[in-house]
């Protein structure tokens, strides 16, 4: 009885939702990309017209057309279906941060695509400001449907962030984009504050995320911290610490240590009392990993889709488990 009037809830709640809907969001297959593109789609546009709406304000924006080095992707106007209402929880969104993420280039979309797949799981790949040519009120719509339609999403490695939106001048940071930088915070922030997915972060995407939730960045590990432990382009042991779900513990050999890549010159510097707890330091004390005291979230400095061996295999499978603990519980289908 109780999940006949949920469903019956659920159902309503759904109708309400679509009714109210300013935008649908389109699966977009792109031949030359690993995975399908999310394009959200106006009530009054077709997926063609929303395509061509992106595209044009990519060629418009100086910040993206520095990272695009002067020329809007060839992406086709076509290749749309209407994302389904159904299989939500096995989809998994990366948030795309680089050009070449749209091409069969990028090793670690397909490594993640690869990975996950291997735990039923569906990837996508969300564009590089995927909001352009929308409204404030829409691009709240489209954050939105994206915490409601993917119950995981990945913010990746990539450039350095920001620093204007840690409040720091930049002294050390490389090829930073604000307006990327600005979409992706956002777009974290919300996902976060919606609490309905699993939000994993890695390199980039865990020093983005930290900083979407108040935390500062060190710009320079050498510079301010020394060389003792090559974090440049290397392996090099951590410190795993218990914490509350210890989700990298597992992984961990008898003396609580690990031993991880590191393609990185900066890190998050750890702070009590926020909405993280610290999972991994390496030997010099650099933050190597964070998890979200909800357990709705991991963030990683190293990259476990890069690892290329069992450890990183088994640390992705084990974060697609946590997703589905987390996940609201969904009683079984009825009909």
């Amino acid at each position: 009885m109780k999940c006949l009037l949920l469903f019956l809830a659920l159902t309503l709640q759904g109708l309400s939702a679509f009714a109210a809907e300013s935008l649908k969001l389109f699966e977009w297959h792109v031949s030359e990309a690993m995975a399908p593109l999310i394009l959200p789609v106006r009530q009054s546009e077709t997926p063609e017209q929303a395509a061509q709406r992106y595209l044009n304000n990519l060629g418009k924006n100086p910040d993206l057309m520095e990272l695009f080095e002067g020329r809007v992707p060839a992406l086709p106007l076509h290749g749309f279906k209407a994302l389904s209402q159904e299989d939500r929880e096995s989809r998994a969104l990366l948030i795309a941060n680089l050009p070449k993420d749209y091409t069969r280039n990028s090793l670690r979309v397909q490594n993640f695509k690869r990975i996950f797949q291997q735990s039923r799981q569906t990837s996508y790949i969300l564009p590089i400001n995927a909001n352009l040519g929308l409204s404030q009120e829409e691009t709240r719509e489209l954050f939105k449907q994206i915490a409601e339609k993917f119950p995981m999403m990945v913010a990746m490695g990539g450039d350095d962030v920001d620093t204007h939106l840690y409040k720091k001048e930049n002294f050390h940071s490389r090829n930073t984009i604000p307006a990327r930088d600005q979409f992706e915070v956002a777009l974290i922030k919300s996902y976060v504050a919606q609490e309905k997915g699993f939000l994993l972060g890695v390199c980039r995407g865990s020093q983005i995320t930290s900083v979407a939730l108040g935390y500062q960045l060190i710009q320079d590990i050498p510079f301010h911290i020394g060389d003792k432990v090559a974090h440049g382009n290397d392996w090099h042991p951590i410190d795993v610490v218990e914490t509350k779900y210890n989700l990298l513990k597992p992984f961990a050999d008898g003396n609580m240590k690990m031993t991880v890549n590191s393609l990185h010159h900066q890190s998050v510097i750890f702070k009590e009392g926020g909405m993280l707890q610290i999972a991994a330091r390496s030997h010099d004390g650099i933050t190597e990993a964070t998890e979200f005291k909800n357990g709705r979230g991991m963030l990683l400095q190293f990259h476990p889709e890069l690892m290329n061996n069992e450890l990183g295999s088994k640390i992705l499978w084990s974060l697609v488990q946590q997703k589905n603990r987390v996940m609201p519980a969904r009683c079984s289908k009825i009909f």
